[in-house]
């Protein structure tokens, strides 16, 4: 069978936006591609759509885009898509993260009358005027007036056309002939309860796969002897990303009041720097943003517990990984990842946006081993059982 995966780009994202998907199914005897606008990786199966030189028009209309607040509907990449050989081979057409500066919705409904096609739905902006995570907001269930997220930092708008883009979405997917795939309950609930996308009668819920061996090579001691973490200290990792959706304030705010004295390494992964005067008061260490495996698995394999205090996610794979890897993680209430992590029988998770909940749990449980223990093994446990991206 041939299967084409689509996404704006290859490596950011990879092990769920088709691209380690592809290689899998390639594996498995399927003759599997995936094009993106931005290749960075070196797989022969990946067809860029552009040319660098043609990225330039791109980055053009995104900022027409934002001066006109429009969201996804200028991109003329569709009718370059349709006419790609590979496409037109295609048994099956994946689409994941279209609205990247990539598609225009209005090419959508052709697109997928085309060929048999699957809509990965990667976050709630399927269901709202322009944001990626409606969070509070309810806006989305009644036509998204009086945005209070035009400054969205992924999405912005110069002037509020939310309730315009809300319109057209709606409009857009009545003619959309498409099988829906979410990765959770949370995310199944926006499809099934919107008036954009309640009407869609394929919706399916399958759990964004990994490997998960990969995530049980790594050696504690070895990694953290190489990365010079002395063996009595208890190590705290998470995601440091500017993104206030990922919740870094909170881990900061709860490392401004953690006891400086206390043997604790801080380990990140992410393209934000932590405070300077933290630097001083525990061992840091900053491994910037990674899409090497190998790193990745050292990353978990170094942690005591991992933080992921979102205030929305569509999923979590960061929790999932860290799982596999034997480590238990803490999580803010309300979101998905109390059903990712399975909180409170394996994850934890602490009042949303509560620092102080955050910290308690944090010293609890560098007081605890033995419970760091018992976690991190039902928990790769519970990954091992549910969450492979063996394809059978």
């Amino acid at each position: 069978m041939n299967i084409l995966q689509i996404n704006n780009c290859d490596l950011v994202g990879r092990r769920f936006n088709g691209h380690d998907l592809q290689v899998s199914l390639n594996e498995q005897g399927h003759n599997a591609y995936q094009i993106v606008l931005e290749k960075s990786g070196k797989e022969s199966t990946t067809i860029p759509l552009l040319s660098n030189s043609e990225l330039f028009v791109r980055s053009r209309l995104k900022n027409l885009e934002y001066l006109l607040s429009m969201n996804s509907l200028i991109y003329p990449f569709g009718k370059l898509l349709s006419e790609h050989s590979i496409f037109q081979k295609a048994d099956i057409a994946h689409y994941h993260l279209i609205h990247n500066h990539f598609l225009s919705i209005l090419d959508f409904p052709q697109l997928t009358s085309n060929k048999p096609s699957v809509w990965t739905v990667h976050d709630p902006w399927i269901i709202t005027g322009h944001c990626i995570h409606p969070c509070e907001c309810s806006g989305w269930m009644n036509g998204c007036h009086n945005c209070p997220k035009v400054e969205d930092p992924t999405f912005p708008m110069q002037v509020d056309k939310a309730s315009q883009m809300w319109n057209i979405k709606k409009d857009v997917y009545q003619n959309l002939k498409v099988d829906i795939v979410v990765a959770s309950d949370f995310m199944e609930k926006y499809i099934t309860e919107s008036p954009l996308t309640s009407h869609f009668n394929r919706v399916h819920k399958i759990p964004f796969g990994i490997k998960v061996e990969q995530f049980q090579l790594s050696d504690k001691w070895e990694v953290r002897s190489s990365w010079s973490i002395p063996e009595s200290n208890f190590v705290i990792s998470f995601r440091a990303e500017p993104n206030e959706v990922k919740g870094l304030k909170f881990i900061i705010e709860m490392l401004d009041e953690l006891d400086g004295s206390l043997p604790v390494t801080i380990l990140t992964l992410g393209h934000e720097p932590l405070p300077a005067y933290l630097i001083g008061k525990f061992q840091v260490i900053e491994l910037g943003w990674e899409n090497d495996q190998e790193l990745l698995c050292d990353f978990y394999a170094a942690s005591d517990v991992f933080l992921m205090p979102s205030l929305a996610e569509s999923f979590g794979l960061m929790a999932v990984e860290a799982m596999a890897a034997g480590c238990p993680v803490i999580v803010f209430d309300n979101t998905v990842l109390v059903e990712i992590t399975h909180a409170p029988e394996c994850g934890i998770a602490v009042p949303y946006k509560n620092a102080d909940a955050l910290k308690f749990e944090v010293c609890r449980l560098m007081h605890s081993p033995d419970e760091c223990k018992w976690r991190g093994k039902k928990g790769r446990n519970l990954r091992t059982s549910c969450i492979d991206m063996r394809i059978t």
